[in-house]
């Protein structure tokens, strides 16, 4: 676990210095559009599960979102203190967009339900149509709960020579049942939920010693093997072998798609993704005791080579009272945060923090890989500011290994909870910008203000990958890429000093662009 733990630190992840361009892609207005692509006509998930054994208590839906309740429910389910009715956040999601050859769009996100829903439950078919059927959705609409302590205790109970499970030891349901497989007859792949093969004969059979693959002995980490997958080429590399086991004291594991049925959230193309996630949280004595920790392995079934590829955590903060927040970045640590925009959080509601509110963070840890250039990239020198581009807040870049650098944080960007160019996304065009931090117009994000037309110290000619960065963009990596790197070194922009009014904030923490090739896998970890 210790390892674990000290990856999850160490692997701050956020990068590229790429100016985003606003494209022209072929996607048409939200009221005259058609769904595209083909459909299984599964219906939106129901099931959802609770990540509570820390001081975080918090409630995780099978469909893609998390930490509410669905329309229809109550609101926030992230209840920080565990054993309080204060929240700090409202819910999440993975957004994810691209061009295929045509340039045509493909786009894969989630907000609230009440507007639409672009992901499913299920494995989707390894024969390049990354197909499903109503069957396999409500078969998979579920949530795998496991815990280290069950593991832990299952290997004391199996005999060190044979491996095997002692005769009066009972095999807990979890164990027993570990969706380690899926069905090849149906098109699936054979490997899903990680576990530890006791005998490597490919099959998991928990009564010979098999279990759900938490790394006991440390034995991934810095090493290479073959994936288990078979519908995916090559192997697995360094830190990201971390990816291939649970991890946490407590794990949910689901597996999730987008191509269940018509994307009805964003109208866009769907891309062919099958999503392995894992909610997961440690029990200890110290921060990480606050902390809930999300991984996501996604693997593109489709037959599509997507460019201009973003991917991107979705978070509405709402930290207790909804509608007085701030936000804002730190860009070399990769952090995006809410903070409250009064000294009092709400008015006595059952969610509010009252008085000395606290704030919440999150951290895009690891994010896709950089498009593979053939040379073991250089680390961003913090003295020097020298090779201040995407390993300033990434991962694996000069490491020893060729190609396995990762993005991180590239863009922050918030909006409102309003119709306005700042405002909700509307179509795919929408979600698309927001990712490569342009406004619903099409204008680029500006540095100070607002970040769009308004409020003190904008400067609508200095454009800015970072919303709210305060003094933490130490080289000016936001503004750099027009010519304004000592720009943004030495001003300091935060909610605050741009005199903006404190309301109900949504912000995505986007990596990209990079290329994303038939059969390609990723891993982002939150």
């Amino acid at each position: 676990m210790k390892t674990i733990i000290r990856l999850l630190f160490v692997a701050f992840l956020f990068l590229n210095v790429t100016e985003a361009r606003a494209e022209k892609v072929k996607m048409a207005d939200k009221k005259s559009r058609t769904l595209r692509g083909t459909t299984a006509g599964c219906t939106p998930s129901s099931t959802f599960a609770w990540l509570n054994i820390n001081n975080a208590r918090v409630r995780v839906n099978a469909g893609g979102d998390m930490w509410w309740d669905l329309p229809g429910g109550t609101g926030a389910k992230y209840y920080i203190p565990a054993n309080s009715s204060s929240t700090s956040l409202y819910a999440g999601s993975l957004w994810i967009a691209g061009l295929d050859i045509n340039q045509q769009l493909k786009c894969a996100a989630i907000r609230f339900r009440q507007t639409g829903n672009d992901f499913w439950t299920g494995p989707l078919t390894i024969d390049g149509t990354a197909s499903i059927d109503p069957a396999t959705c409500m078969e998979y609409d579920k949530m795998f709960t496991i815990t280290r302590a069950e593991v832990d205790d299952f290997i004391a109970n199996c005999d060190p020579a044979t491996g095997a499970p002692y005769r009066d030891y009972e095999i807990p349901s979890s164990i027993k049942n570990w969706p380690a497989h899926g069905d090849p007859s149906r098109g699936m792949s054979y490997y899903l939920a990680p576990f530890y093969d006791k005998n490597k004969d490919g099959h998991y059979r928990p009564e010979e010693g098999d279990y759900p693959y938490y790394d006991i002995d440390n034995e991934l980490c810095h090493s290479d093997i073959p994936t288990m997958d078979e519908s995916i080429e090559g192997s697995i590399k360094g830190s990201i072998l971390a990816d291939q086991v649970i991890k946490g004291d407590q794990t949910l594991w689901w597996v999730f798609n987008d191509k269940g049925n018509a994307h009805t959230e964003t109208g866009g193309s769907a891309i062919g993704l099958e999503i392995r996630a894992q909610a997961f949280a440690f029990a200890t004595n110290d921060e990480i005791n606050n902390m809930t920790f999300y991984s996501y392995e996604i693997i593109n079934r489709s037959t599509y080579t997507l460019t201009n590829t973003y991917f991107s955590p979705w978070t509405d903060v709402d930290l207790g009272f909804s509608r007085d927040d701030f936000v804002g970045c730190d860009v070399t640590r990769g952090l995006g945060y809410g903070y409250n925009g009064k000294n009092v959080d709400g008015s006595g509601e059952p969610e509010s923090y009252g008085v000395n509110p606290p704030a919440v963070g999150v951290d895009f840890f690891q994010g896709p890989y950089l498009d593979p250039d053939g040379i073991d990239n250089p680390k961003y020198d913090p003295v020097t500011g020298e090779n201040c581009d995407e390993s300033i807040n990434g991962v694996n870049f000069e490491n020893g290994i060729i190609d396995d650098e990762r993005f991180g944080m590239r863009r922050f960007v918030y909006y409102n909870n309003d119709g306005a160019n700042n405002g909700e996304p509307d179509k795919a065009t929408d979600y698309y910008n927001y990712l490569r931090g342009i406004w619903k117009d099409g204008s680029k994000m500006c540095y100070g203000g607002n970040g769009y037309n308004s409020g003190a110290g904008l400067e609508l000619d200095i454009k800015s990958d970072f919303m709210f960065p305060g003094n933490s963009d130490i080289w000016g990596w936001g503004t750099r890429t027009n010519g304004n790197e000592d720009f943004g070194k030495t001003n300091v922009w935060t909610e605050q000093t741009a005199g903006n009014a404190a309301a109900d904030r949504r912000f995505m923490q986007s990596a990209g662009p990079f290329t994303l090739e038939p059969g390609a896998i990723n891993y982002i970890t939150v």
